[in-house]
């Protein structure tokens, strides 16, 4: 603790004086101009005059004010909503699920099917959706998961790659998740004691919460928590998750400097571990 401390006073220090580089179009107006191209990686972005970086994804409107807008709406209604009205009812974690799947999800899924035409396809995603989606491809596939899956693992990527406020929260924290890396195995073999990603992941969401500026963006992770321990905790849903956590490649869904680079223009402090704001 008192280390972290010295570090954060350090960068606190250095970032006085050499300030860490964002996107800077917003300071001269509501809009710049851009043109989509395709990256190195295969992936869609867009280059913005006067930005230092491409941006990975390209938004386009009537696919924000369309298809994406009410995908989240049914997220916020469906799960959040109902799923904080069912935890002020003091309904049990068997209770939600068994709401989740058989409201929500089907609700979701039906979305996504009708959003299929204005997704990318896999090779055009963004280098960590596109590794959550073949994450998510693979364990369908080991586990015999019916259509159902493949329709949630497209909604799930379909939702990342056009909404980058949350897709850079997710980036955000896949820093600090990683099971199979160096320092968890010899911490696990010292220790004796298996890793637990729920324990992880309520670290993480809690250093999250605290990263957040907007209040109803701190609330809303708090939801975020709750139901995602009710997923954990369910049989079914938590042993998907865990075949997916040890999948992925937590490596490929880090920020990259350019991710951080437009990141850094939105309500959220980025650079919470650095130091303090």
């Amino acid at each position: 603790m008192k280390k972290n401390k010295i570090v954060r006073w350090l960068f606190g220090k250095l970032y006085k004086f050499r300030l860490p580089e964002m996107v800077q179009y917003w300071r001269f107006g509501d809009v710049a101009r851009a043109k989509l191209v395709t990256l190195d990686s295969g992936a869609y972005g867009m280059v913005i005059e006067g930005e230092k970086y491409p941006l990975m994804g390209f938004p386009r409107g009537p696919v924000l004010f369309g298809p994406l807008a009410r995908l989240k709406h049914i997220v916020k209604n469906v799960i959040f909503n109902e799923a904080w009205k069912l935890l002020e009812e003091g309904k049990t974690n068997e209770e939600i699920m068994n709401y989740m799947k058989s409201v929500a999800f089907p609700l979701i899924i039906e979305e996504s099917k009708r959003n299929k035409y204005d997704m990318f396809p896999p090779e055009k995603l963004c280098p960590a959706v596109k590794e959550l989606w073949r994450a998510m491809d693979a364990v369908g596939k080991r586990m015999g998961l019916d259509d159902w899956f493949k329709d949630l693992r497209d909604g799930i990527a379909f939702f990342f790659q056009e909404d980058d406020a949350y897709r850079f929260r997710f980036q955000w924290v896949a820093k600090y998740i990683n099971p199979k890396s160096f320092w968890r195995k010899i911490y696990r073999f010292f220790t004796r004691k298996p890793y637990s990603f729920k324990k992880e992941l309520e670290l993480v969401l809690n250093f999250l919460e605290n990263a957040e500026i907007v209040p109803d963006m701190k609330g809303r992770i708090k939801l975020i928590k709750r139901v995602m321990f009710s997923f954990l905790e369910d049989k079914d849903f938590g042993k998907l998750v865990e075949e997916i956590v040890w999948e992925l490649d937590w490596k490929k869904l880090k920020l990259s400097k350019a991710d951080t680079y437009y990141f850094r223009g939105k309500y959220f402090k980025v650079d919470l571990d650095h130091f303090d704001y």
